[in-house]
């Protein structure tokens, strides 16, 4: 990659990072003046939150994708960007209607991978550790349909702190960015370094005390871009490794209520706040997350939580990055 490249995907990402700046805070005043807005439950004075933090995630992205267009004349990146689109715009149904039907929303979730599978952007013969190179010709399409639902719920699933979707999703866009350059994928780097940047953008907006959350709209629509960018990369192992604190979450969560259920359904909370702190709750039937992993048998204070997730998805994108290698090198 010559200086040229290098300073066009870096014009990319800036523009990414500065339209996200600029626009967030017409977006506080959009979710206030068209009421999509959700109560921060662990405050004291439980404020009322804008949720429109997605849609200037979805402008940063549409805006640096176009430059990316006029700059390189190539369009596949349409098609990554059209895969998070629709899971956005099924976020914002949800945002505006409050809340979708629990089993409604995978389905609907599945219209996501349509520009994929049209389009063919996918190989179906994924290098799976221990077995080699793989081929999938007929369950492939299937996997790649089931990739968008269960990774856009599972980054949903932990958008429960502020900051928390944040700082869980920018390990994974590390990883593919590490592994897109040890490869000489110019695509996926861009991809990623957008990526990266508009979630560092949104920070100083979303960072405790948060003054607008990503909303559905914008944790769906960054578990798109994750799960293209496992597709389109072929880094579909190294994907689930770094996901695992979010699948894992959302996992446990489905198993512990007893399947996939509305969020009113359920009674008990997983955490309590007490004395501007977290700690488990010891209620029997109260839904097993990751958070109340973290704060069984402690008070943690929300901010930190924040941090100890992150940290966690930090762990665990290096180890994708390792398995990754130790595919390149003994099975590929």
């Amino acid at each position: 990659m010559n200086f040229e490249e290098i300073f066009d995907k870096m014009l990319e990402a800036l523009v990414s990072f500065l339209t996200v700046i600029a626009v967030t805070p017409l977006m506080i005043r959009l979710g206030r003046r068209i009421s999509i807005v959700g109560v921060d439950v662990h405050k004291p004075s439980k404020p009322v939150i804008p949720k429109t933090g997605g849609l200037a995630l979805i402008l940063g992205s549409l805006i640096a994708l176009l430059v990316h267009m006029l700059l390189n004349w190539e369009f596949s990146s349409l098609i990554f960007l059209s895969t998070g689109l629709i899971a956005g715009f099924i976020g914002f149904l949800e945002d505006l209607r409050g809340e979708l039907n629990p089993k409604l929303k995978p389905t609907l979730l599945l219209l996501a991978s349509i520009p994929i599978l049209i389009t063919g952007s996918y190989t179906p013969r994924p290098v799976i550790p221990f077995i080699g190179r793989t081929r999938l010709y007929k369950i492939y399409p299937i996997l790649v349909a089931l990739a968008y639902p269960i990774t856009c719920n599972a980054v949903n699933s932990v958008d429960v702190l502020n900051g928390s979707m944040i700082y869980t999703s920018i390990p994974f866009f590390a990883m593919s960015l590490i592994i897109a350059y040890l490869r000489g994928d110019v695509f996926i780097l861009t991809m990623s370094m957008i990526c990266i940047s508009i979630l560092i953008a949104m920070i100083p907006y979303n960072r405790y005390p948060a003054r607008i959350f990503p909303g559905n709209s914008g944790s769906l629509f960054i578990g798109g871009l994750m799960a293209s960018i496992a597709i389109i990369g072929r880094m579909e192992v190294a994907a689930i490794i770094a996901l695992l604190p979010q699948i894992m979450n959302e996992m446990h969560v489905i198993f512990s209520i007893g399947g996939i259920r509305s969020a009113k359904e359920v009674k008990s909370r997983p955490v309590k706040f007490v004395n501007g702190f977290l700690t488990a709750s010891r209620d029997r039937n109260a839904p097993i997350t990751l958070v109340r992993l973290l704060s069984a048998g402690a008070k943690v204070s929300e901010k930190a939580m924040a941090y100890m997730m992150g940290m966690l998805a930090i762990f665990t994108a290096i180890f994708a990055i390792l398995t990754d290698l130790f595919l390149v090198e003994v099975w590929i």
